[in-house]
């Protein structure tokens, strides 16, 4: 199953708004004590599917073209990531 986790506004390079939704992988198993719930992988895309990446907390960037998006973080109703870590250059950032 794919959990939708958020939907970030922003806004591309030529000031066209878009949004980022963030998804990840969920597996339920069944045991003794019931039902369990584990999130796996989580990834970043456009409402077509066009692959997103982090860049850092207030930057993404389509994958296939490198175009930047800004968070909109004004006018956006979503809670900020509390840590993204970007690796760049062989050393982390976050």
């Amino acid at each position: 199953m794919i959990e939708e986790l958020a939907r970030h506004r922003c806004t591309g390079d030529d000031g066209t708004p878009l949004y980022v939704i963030e998804h990840c992988h969920v597996f339920t198993t069944q045991g003794e004590g019931g039902t369990s719930l584990y999130r796996g992988a989580s990834w970043a895309a456009l409402p077509d599917g066009e692959p997103v990446r982090y860049v850092d907390a207030r930057t993404f960037a389509v994958v296939a073209t490198g175009e930047m998006l800004m968070h909109d973080v004004q006018r956006c109703g979503c809670a900020p990531a509390p840590k993204i870590t970007t690796i760049t250059a062989g050393s982390a950032s976050a």
